[in-house]
């Protein structure tokens, strides 16, 4: 039996055991999923074993998985030693956020992401039910958006709380130093179709803003926040920005931040989320502080 399982088969067993998931072993070993299933389904013909089970926590290795995937590092120490030094030290992580914070992630972190640390992004769920799932399930390590609902299994962090402002493109031809409601009215908005949520503790100043909002001209409607963002960098349109995005943003794109008009005062919260099992992983904890000092 043994030796009918070739090298590839046994380091799928190991990125598998080690990952949880057919998704982020897939990353791992950079094929396709159906490559990973396809390795596995071999070993388990092979072994006449089932090699993993289902869990909350993921895919789970039994006692022969694990037996084979300790062979497979064993043999990698001995013929590749510097191979397998560097498969221990890299860790995989996907992240499920806006198109707009992932924009501002690669351009902060660039080739400096924390060593040890693969990141890929993904785009968000269209709704906390499957966020919260995608979380349990382990499709994603980290979630990053507006608060979801408590959850036992998901650790829940404030990443930053921002007022809101307006952001056009710099030299609009109608839009002086200071942005007002006449501008407001006069000029066309980008909306994001899933919406930010906004709030604020004072019922006039909600009351006030929904008033605006309800008034607004919408010229474009986008899924993707970073469409929205570029279309307002290259167009006469407007749009709603968090002021702590807003203010990055001024320094890589043609873009000028406003106030709200009206001494309006509104707020934005985002929120970091991962699952419990990732809290004492050093590395993971690395990356969160990493996405924590860049936000």
């Amino acid at each position: 039996m043994n030796e009918e399982l070739d090298i590839k088969v046994l380091r799928a067993i190991y990125t598998l055991s080690t990952a949880g998931s057919v998704t982020k072993a897939a990353e791992m070993l950079q094929v396709t999923p159906a490559a990973v299933t396809y390795l596995i389904n071999k070993a388990r013909k092979t072994t006449g074993s089932a090699l993993f089970f289902r869990t909350r926590e993921g895919m789970k290795p039994n006692t022969l998985a694990t037996e084979l995937s300790q062979r497979y590092q064993g043999m990698m120490q001995d013929y590749f030693p510097e191979e397998s030094m560097s498969s221990n030290l890299s860790r995989a992580f996907t992240i499920s956020t806006y198109s707009l914070l992932e924009f501002m992630l690669a351009l902060e972190w660039g080739n400096s992401v924390q060593k040890g640390a693969e990141l890929s992004f993904v785009p968000t769920e269209v709704n906390d039910t499957r966020r919260l799932a995608a979380l349990r399930n382990k499709e994603v390590d980290i979630d990053i958006g507006s608060r979801l609902p408590v959850d036992s299994a998901i650790v829940q962090m404030k990443l930053f709380s921002s007022d809101v402002g307006i952001i056009a493109r710099k030299g609009h031809p109608t839009i002086s130093d200071r942005f007002t409601t006449a501008d407001w009215h006069e000029n066309g908005h980008v909306l994001w179709s899933r919406g930010m949520h906004f709030i604020s503790d004072d019922i006039e100043q909600t009351r006030n803003f929904r008033n605006l909002f309800d008034q607004q001209n919408k010229v474009w409607i986008s899924s993707s926040t970073l469409n929205v963002t570029l279309l307002c960098a290259y167009s006469d349109a407007i749009t709603r920005m968090p002021v702590r995005l807003g203010r990055k943003l001024e320094s890589v794109l043609p873009v000028t931040l406003f106030n709200l008009p009206d001494n309006l005062q509104m707020t934005y919260e985002c929120y970091l989320h991962y699952h419990h099992s990732l809290s004492n992983d050093q590395i993971f904890q690395q990356v969160i502080a990493k996405i924590q000092q860049t936000l």
